[in-house]
């Protein structure tokens, strides 16, 4: 049975998934046909991102406004306060949160989009990513990008790849590794492994930087006899990220995850 506050939150959870649904929409057609996008697809093209990728993941781009989503994706202003898509300024102006920078669509593992990961320009102001805040559809702890996507080969391989971000796993999916999965914007969590192993029982940490890449293996290892998953540490170029290496050295990526 269904109370009425069961009822209630899954009616206030589809309006704000409809929400992001409709700004992934709205960013993604940005991307695809419009001239203020022309750097960003360069860009993506550059880094291997082709059209059908483009495509395929929803990646969308945030133009250099203040307020073109407020204005013209037909969603109410409180929803997209709600999901960290729009804000109040200083000056009580209704702003975009996202403002020139691609956008890659963060989904739960069930499809739905909960969130973004928005990446600067080469030479843009800011920092290099940035990230949406949780929100009532979304907690970072418990998301991880990509796995609504790879869960199944990860059931098939009875393994998951962890790579640091979005190009990576992306970059992987390119050299055949669906199975591939991403932090958005935060360490690895006890949350994330749960998650992870109701798919599979190895885990392959991909990382690109030596440091990171001990420290989350320190963490895994506690977690390893807890929920009794297999980890492995991929033994990636030095210098070189999953996303790079997809595009430059492909045989060498899935070496590195196959050893």
């Amino acid at each position: 049975y269904t109370t009425q506050g069961e009822g209630e939150g899954r009616s206030r959870k589809k309006t704000l998934v409809d929400a992001m649904e409709a700004a992934v929409v709205w960013y993604h057609e940005r991307l695809l046909s419009s001239p203020d996008a022309a750097e960003a697809r360069k860009y993506l093209r550059g880094r291997g991102l082709d059209g059908e990728i483009v495509r395929q993941y929803r990646i969308g781009w945030a133009p250099d406004d203040w307020d073109l989503l407020v204005r013209n994706v037909g969603i109410g202003f409180d929803r997209l306060e709600a999901v960290n898509l729009a804000m109040l300024n200083k000056r009580n102006r209704r702003q975009d949160v996202f403002r020139n920078r691609i956008l890659f669509p963060i989904f739960d593992s069930q499809g739905d989009p909960v969130a973004f990961g928005g990446r600067v320009l080469p030479g843009g102001e800011g920092p290099k990513y940035t990230n949406s805040s949780e929100t009532p559809i979304y907690a970072k702890s418990k998301v991880l990008y990509g796995l609504n996507w790879a869960k199944g080969a990860i059931v098939e391989n009875d393994e998951a790849i962890v790579c640091e971000g979005y190009t990576d796993v992306i970059g992987m999916a390119r050299v055949g590794l669906g199975r591939a999965v991403a932090p958005c914007g935060t360490s690895l969590t006890e949350e994330h492994v749960r998650l992870l192993t109701r798919f599979g029982k190895r885990i392959v940490l991909a990382f690109d930087a030596d440091a990171a890449k001990d420290n989350a293996a320190a963490r895994f290892y506690e977690w390893e006899g807890k929920y009794e998953v297999d980890v492995r540490v991929a033994a990636l170029p030095p210098g070189q990220d999953p996303g790079d290496l997809a595009q430059n050295d492909p045989d060498a990526l899935r070496r590195s995850v196959e050893e």
